[in-house]
């Protein structure tokens, strides 16, 4: 399988090209600044932007005969008000995806966009609904809309907060994190997991048009436990030793 990458320049989208790469896909990564991204085999560089029609059409050309057949975004929005950069690359996107016949595409997105929103935190709730952070969020909304009334095959990856952290076991949320969601936070998702994710939603159809929510939640509270376990056992030990040499005083 060819993918198409945007974002590949990022934190996040680094991690995607080198999962791809290591399951045996190629990639074509559309790059503002080709320069940044080091040349790797079975990576394609196009010089270009997603909020820019042509250059979307030259990356899907990139390849003769080799045409992506799915696309990962892993774009950031800018936290300014009325921004579009999200939205628009994504109306970009859809629009070339049906004339190349491409029907799959897997974005990053963030829990508290949409229908996940009333699950988050009351701090992030704030956040969202009082300072610039909420900009990025009304971008995000945006492209969960602009995805939901299109014809193609998408998931909309809301992750939890990002953490540089190794890959992980994740645990599933709803599409809307309802229920233990609101604890997401508390775990986290590492960025390696989410770009395994990100490339296990366009291998497989098991979360197409669908907006799961993942986090490492259960997975640290099951490290945790563990630990509190193994502290109360060598605690419990050292007091019982202490018990039994004062009895011998």
């Amino acid at each position: 399988m060819r993918v198409l990458i945007i974002g590949g320049n990022g934190q996040t989208g680094r991690l995607v090209i080198d999962e791809a790469l290591q399951r045996g896909h190629k990639i074509t990564a559309l790059i503002r600044n080709p320069s940044t991204l080091p040349a790797k085999e079975g990576l394609t560089i196009v010089k270009g932007t997603p909020l820019e029609p042509s250059n979307i059409e030259s990356a899907f050309n990139a390849v003769q005969g080799d045409i992506p057949t799915a696309v990962i975004v892993t774009l950031a929005s800018p936290q300014v008000k009325g921004t579009r950069v999200m939205t628009n690359a994504h109306e970009n996107l859809i629009a070339a995806m049906e004339r190349h016949g491409v029907s799959k595409i897997a974005t990053l997105s963030s829990f508290g966009v949409g229908s996940s929103f009333p699950n988050i935190t009351v701090v992030m709730r704030f956040a969202i609904s009082r300072t610039s952070f909420g900009h990025m969020f009304e971008d995000h909304d945006q492209v969960d809309k602009t995805l939901k009334k299109s014809g193609v095959k998408f998931v909309l990856f809301r992750a939890a907060r990002l953490t540089l952290a190794k890959k992980a076991p994740v645990q599933f949320l709803g599409d809307d994190g309802k229920g233990l969601g609101v604890f997401a936070g508390l775990g986290g998702i590492s960025r390696a997991s989410v770009a395994a994710c990100l490339v296990d939603a366009v291998e497989k159809s098991t979360w197409d048009r669908s907006t799961p929510l993942y986090s490492h939640f259960t997975y640290y509270l099951g490290k945790g436990c563990v630990m509190v376990i193994q502290v109360f056992i060598f605690s419990a030990g050292k007091y019982s030793g202490i018990l039994r040499h004062q009895r011998h005083e």
